[in-house]
Order: structure tokens, then sequence, then C-alpha cells
């Protein structure tokens, strides 16, 4: 995620963080997310702040999976100096979607009008397809749950107005990932 100073995190209980520590590798554990949507007519969307932000996260389609790969490597020669040759790794996959519900800010009646409870929030839904290398390992398999939701990270949400003068509400983050390992 793009070092921003309107990013905000969250950390997997929910509260409010400087940063997000994973691991850092060159292959990913977050997926990046834009979700949109359009302030109903009669209404004004108002960003009440980070604190009134809430986010559901459903992991539950994604799951974990290994395909086989050839690659060169260089070992020792017992006999002396080094061998090449190709040899089999695998690569450590998380497949499946990524559900995210998020309630962004309050809807502001145009007019006057009848209001019951706490003000209405507008609700922002984004479901993410998840095909990606988490790493590597020597062949030995590994399926099922192998990732934890680290955390969230979230930018200031954007508000332009599409051509029938309506409000779009866009909000763009990236969903932290940790790697729990194959058994």
């Amino acid at each position: 995620m793009k070092n921003n100073k309107e990013v905000v995190y969250f950390n997997a209980e929910g509260q409010m963080v400087d940063r997000i520590d994973v691991e850092q590798q060159t292959c990913s554990g977050t997926i990046e997310f834009c979700a949109s949507t359009i302030v109903p007519d009669g209404f004004t969307f108002e960003f009440s702040g980070f604190d009134s932000l809430s986010v559901c996260v459903d992991e539950s389609d994604l799951s974990c999976a290994t395909r086989i790969e050839e690659v060169m490597g260089t070992a020792p020669n017992p006999c002396g100096g080094t061998i090449t040759c190709q040899f089999n790794i695998e690569a450590i996959r998380i497949l499946g979607t990524v559900r995210l519900f998020i309630n962004i800010g309050d809807l502001i009646p145009n007019t006057p009008g009848f209001r019951f409870g706490p003000p209405c929030k507008l609700g922002l839904g984004q479901d993410v397809s998840v095909n990606q290398v988490l790493g590597y390992m020597c062949p030995q398999g590994c399926i099922d749950d192998c990732v934890d939701t680290a955390g969230i990270g979230v930018f200031r949400p954007t508000v332009t107005i599409d051509d029938c003068g309506r409000q779009v509400v866009t909000l763009r983050g990236t969903l932290f990932l940790t790697f729990l390992g194959c058994q």
C-alpha cells in the first residue's frame, strides 16, 4: 500500500494502529481492494472520520493449494564442486474470494424527514477474487486454512459526481494476511 497520510490502519482486533506489521516478502500477503457505491437519490454522503468506519471481512472462501514448479538449482556435489539441475518446489497459492462490507459514513437527507435511531450509514460491498503466490516450499502439500487476517489499511474515501449529478463514493484499501504455514 502506498505511503499516504490519508491512510489509517486497523489490526485484526479492529483497533486503530500506526501500521500493520507483517513479514515483508517478495510474494504478496496482501489483497488490494477498491469499492464504490452511488449515494441514493435524496441523500448526501458525509464522511464522519475513521472512528465511525466499520469493515466486515469474510474469508471463508479462501483456501491454500500448492502447485509443483520446476526450477534450476545449484547444490554442493558430494564428490566436490557443485551441481546444477532442475528440481521441484511447491508454490503455495491462496485462492478464492474475499468479501468485504464497509460502513463508511453518514447519509444525510437533502430535506428534513423522518428518522429513527442513529444516522443511516452508507455501505459499500466488494468481492475480490484472489489467486496469488504466498511463498514456496519443498514438496509436502498445503491445503485449507494457511492464512489469517493481520489487519487492514484504508485510504480516505473519495467523492465524485457522476454524469447524473449523484455522489459516487470510492474507498481503496489493503487487507493484510499472515501466512500460518502448512501442515
